[in-house]
């Protein structure tokens, strides 16, 4: 089956000629998002046509409504506009297939092309890389900084298993370890920024203080007791393998009713010791 030609003659169109969609798919926008592009259309100007279909002298979107309204709020006067004969493919379907089929470009990937381009024709200055790009400088870095995170977390975001701002989160936590038991879960259970932003926190506040060295004499702080595991087994109580313990979410009320009692227990058996053999050497019953 041939491709059908959709495109039609491409111009200018003043914004004031323009319609919004008779039943728009969005509707809502992302204001951060849309704020960024308003601010890349201000520096490069509207780099994708719009579609539009001509109406009594008027043009309704097809396709490109958010740009239409970032080209609005950046105070463009027209826009580029492809002129569409709607007798060959229908609007909605042009806004379906639009809609459904776009990718967003994967923040591992743009790190990766940022990092080489600022080697290649920048000669590793971030400014000239901005200037290049056209990006701020936050933009760029935040990119940037990502290479210097922790491997494992970029490559989750590489494959797509975590975003952008959950990979942020995971390398602000210090200690590889929790790290690692932090991003198991995000990706097993879909974990926001916010849940993982509240897993650091909670760890930071737990994690032991190390005390000041003495300012002269002797070791004041000798007699002060060793610091205190923070990552420890609900069930066993040890702190060894840590990489090896996994972020389990539960409700409180579902933890006293249900996982507490059986937790009480387990460190009953656990602090009885091992139970006394009988004469025949199998484990004598314990007594309750």
């Amino acid at each position: 089956m041939a491709p059908r030609k959709v495109e039609g003659p491409y111009r200018e169109i003043p914004l004031e000629l323009i319609d919004p969609p008779s039943l728009p798919m969005r509707e809502t926008f992302d204001a951060e998002k849309l704020a960024e592009l308003t601010a890349s259309i201000q520096r490069v100007g509207v780099l994708q046509p719009i579609a539009v279909e001509q109406q009594a002298g008027r043009f309704r979107i097809d396709d490109g409504q958010r740009r239409f309204v970032a080209a609005t709020n950046a105070g463009l006067k027209t826009i580029p506009a492809i002129i569409r004969d709607t007798t060959l493919v229908s609007g909605e379907a042009v806004k379906c297939h639009t809609n459904a089929f776009r990718e967003d470009v994967n923040p591992a990937e743009e790190a990766n092309y940022l990092a080489q381009l600022l080697e290649r024709d920048c000669g590793g200055d971030v400014d000239r890389l901005c200037e290049l790009t056209q990006q701020v400088r936050s933009y760029v870095e935040g990119r940037l900084l990502l290479l210097q995170g922790d491997p494992d977390v970029f490559e989750a975001l590489r494959q797509r298993r975590v975003s952008m701002a959950v990979a942020r989160e995971l390398n602000r936590i210090e200690d590889r370890g929790y790290r690692m038991m932090a991003l198991d879960a995000a990706i097993r259970g879909g974990a926001t920024a916010r849940i993982v932003q509240e897993w650091r926190i909670r760890y930071n506040q737990a994690a032991p203080i190390e005390a000041p060295a003495p300012t002269s004499g002797e070791n004041q702080y000798s007699g002060l007791p060793a610091p205190v595991m923070t990552m420890t087994c609900v069930c066993c109580g040890s702190a060894e393998e840590p990489w090896a313990m996994e972020l389990i979410a539960v409700h409180r009320r579902c933890r006293g009713m249900f996982l507490d009692p059986h937790l009480a227990r387990i460190h009953g058996v656990l602090a009885a010791g091992p139970a006394p053999e009988a004469p025949s050497g199998t484990p004598a019953p314990r007594t309750q």
